[in-house]
């Protein structure tokens, strides 16, 4: 278990690197690392909903990133913990976290974002229940 939860917050460690990040795609494309704070961040931002474009491809590469990195951070919390529920809240309250956490450094946090990361959380959920539901029923078949 120790091992399952060390790699579940290595990758939560990623997460926050790439949501700490001045420049998104610098860090994706040229694996460059910047950070600069602000103290007084506008909480506002995270209602703003004008800067959805999915038709930008850069913008749809980042939200599928969002999408697909928390749907794999619930899967290796879910295999530490052995908790659905537990792995899911604490999902969802990092994906709060991290929005919130990117105003701090000049970046653009939206609950959108978290609509997105948990989207994906509960992806990778209904996935496990259904490999759940197929192993039991396999099991069952055995008998």
């Amino acid at each position: 278990m120790r091992f399952k939860l060390m790699l579940a917050i290595l990758w939560a460690a990623v997460i926050i690197v790439a949501t700490c990040n001045n420049d998104a795609e610098a860090f994706l494309f040229d694996q460059e690392v910047q950070f600069s704070l602000t103290a007084a961040p506008e909480y506002s931002d995270l209602l703003i909903l004008n800067d959805i474009d999915f038709t930008d491809d850069f913008y749809f590469l980042q939200k599928t990133g969002h999408f697909l990195s928390f749907a794999l951070l619930f899967v290796l919390l879910y295999t530490a913990l052995k908790s659905r529920k537990t792995a899911f809240y604490l999902i969802a309250a990092f994906a709060l976290f991290t929005e919130v956490l990117q105003l701090y450094f000049e970046r653009d946090g939206r609950l959108f974002d978290v609509l997105i990361d948990v989207a994906g959380a509960f992806f990778a959920l209904a996935l496990v229940n259904v490999l759940l539901t197929i192993r039991k029923t396999s099991a069952e078949d055995s008998f």
